[in-house]
């Protein structure tokens, strides 16, 4: 959790609940809100046609969402779209820093936050220049599994299509990718999910 819950209440947050599929902030408006998923899923996702997207990023339980763009002039850049039914913790921008302000610590912990998601973001982007599809989807599932154990011990928490929307991949592409990759060895396919 970026922010405790009982601060950020204590500051001020109100608790909303959001349904699958609905906006918590639409591209090309003023950032307004710090935001923390409590519970949920949700995508930040540039739309380019209606059966197009490019997923930017997946944020889950405990993490914020859009909180950079608070710090610039600019509105945002892409659409924050719930993945599943979510609750989060909404606090306005002038109490977020009156927040950060109030304990050195919290903001050093919160800089840090910043910048481990900036450098992922970096690595991430970087990947995508790359044309070797097996390239792109490890540098995704290296990301996603971070430190957690064993070869094949973490189950892939997204679709294929997701991960295509992520990647700028084709579907069919990170199937047949997948495909060479379990061949490989890389990867387990287990009743359709990809361990890794």
């Amino acid at each position: 959790m970026v922010i405790q819950e009982d601060l950020l209440i204590t500051f001020g947050a109100d608790i909303i609940q959001l349904q699958k599929s609905e906006l918590l902030f639409e591209e090309n408006t003023a950032p307004a809100y710090y935001f923390q998923i409590k519970t949920g899923k949700i995508k930040l996702t540039n739309f380019q046609t209606e059966k197009r997207e490019f997923i930017q990023s997946i944020h889950q339980e405990g993490d914020s969402v859009g909180e950079i763009f608070l710090f610039s002039k600019y509105h945002y850049p892409v659409h924050a779209v719930l993945m599943e039914d979510s609750t989060v913790l909404r606090l306005e921008h002038s109490k977020l820093l009156k927040l950060l302000e109030s304990d050195f610590e919290i903001q050093m912990k919160f800089l840090y936050y910043l910048a481990d998601r900036s450098y992922h973001s970096c690595i991430f982007l970087n990947s995508l220049t790359s044309e070797d599809a097996t390239h792109q989807l490890l540098t995704v599932l290296n990301h996603l599994k971070g430190d957690h154990g064993e070869r094949y011990s973490y189950k892939i928490p997204y679709t294929r299509k997701e991960l295509a929307f992520l990647t700028g991949l084709r579907i069919e592409t990170v199937i047949r990718t997948f495909k060479k990759m379990e061949h490989e060895k890389l990867i387990k396919i287990i009743k359709g999910r990809v361990y890794y």
